[in-house]
């Protein structure tokens, strides 16, 4: 004769069962999130890589101009030209106009072209200058990825006014055209989006760029600010290609 199962036993079976498929979830989850960290990360690499080739096929660096406003059609600080203008309080435009010019660039698309068009996505916009792109980046989580542009190399003038005011109790402030600031460890001028938007400066001159992250929450300044719905710093989630230098309050 068969023996059927106990209510007990049932219970426990049931109970058992539960338990590894909440260790599957949980096992799964954290595969799938460094999967997407780490395809954030090889895209990173591969815009860094896109980057240098450009600034290698022709000979100098990426030159991002500042402007005070979009009626300001002067070149600040006495840039001869330059290959991407800052446009105030026109949102997510740097990351366009940078892939714009990397795709026109034969040698900085043979990196470009690796990153995955889930990522690497046709998005058409004109913007208020007028100007048209057609491709962005995004991180798997369908979040903009932040750039930001370092600063210019500071003239002698200025870091020779800038080091008198820092010997008077003072600050780099007054030696900048647009009052942002002049980072003395790198020698340039800070972009708005060093001093205010992160609170962090680029290092060496080169480009940074940060994904959100799963929690889609670049946090309020590099470093601190709110926490997210799991009480983690939303800062600590985030993916950058490398680590700025953190500037003080």
């Amino acid at each position: 004769m068969r023996r059927a199962f106990t209510l007990v036993e049932l219970l426990v079976a049931i109970g058992v069962i539960a338990v590894l498929a909440s260790l599957v979830v949980a096992v799964g989850t954290g595969v799938l999130a460094r999967s997407e960290r780490s395809q954030v990360e090889s895209m990173l690499l591969a815009l860094d890589q896109a980057i240098v080739a450009l600034e290698e096929s022709r000979g100098q660096p990426l030159v991002f101009n500042r402007r005070r406003d979009l009626t300001d059609s002067s070149r600040q600080d006495n840039a001869r030209f330059s290959d991407i203008d800052e446009l105030p309080n026109a949102g997510a435009y740097i990351m366009p106009r940078l892939l714009g010019l990397l795709a026109a660039n034969g040698a900085a698309w043979s990196s470009l072209s690796t990153i995955s068009p889930d990522l690497l996505k046709r998005e058409d916009r004109t913007w208020p200058d007028g100007v048209r792109t057609t491709l962005n980046l995004r991180d798997p989580w369908g979040e903009q990825i932040v750039v930001i542009p370092p600063g210019r190399p500071a003239t002698r003038g200025e870091i020779k006014r800038a080091r008198a005011s820092l010997r008077d109790g003072g600050t780099t402030l007054a030696s900048d055209p647009l009052g942002i600031g002049i980072d003395m460890a790198d020698a340039t001028v800070r972009t708005s989006d060093e001093a205010q938007a992160i609170r962090a400066a680029c290092v060496g001159r080169t480009w940074l760029f940060i994904s959100n992250g799963p929690d889609r929450s670049l946090g309020r300044a590099f470093g601190q600010g709110g926490n997210n719905t799991a009480g983690v710093p939303a800062w600590d989630d985030n993916v950058l290609n490398y680590e700025p230098v953190r500037l003080n309050p």
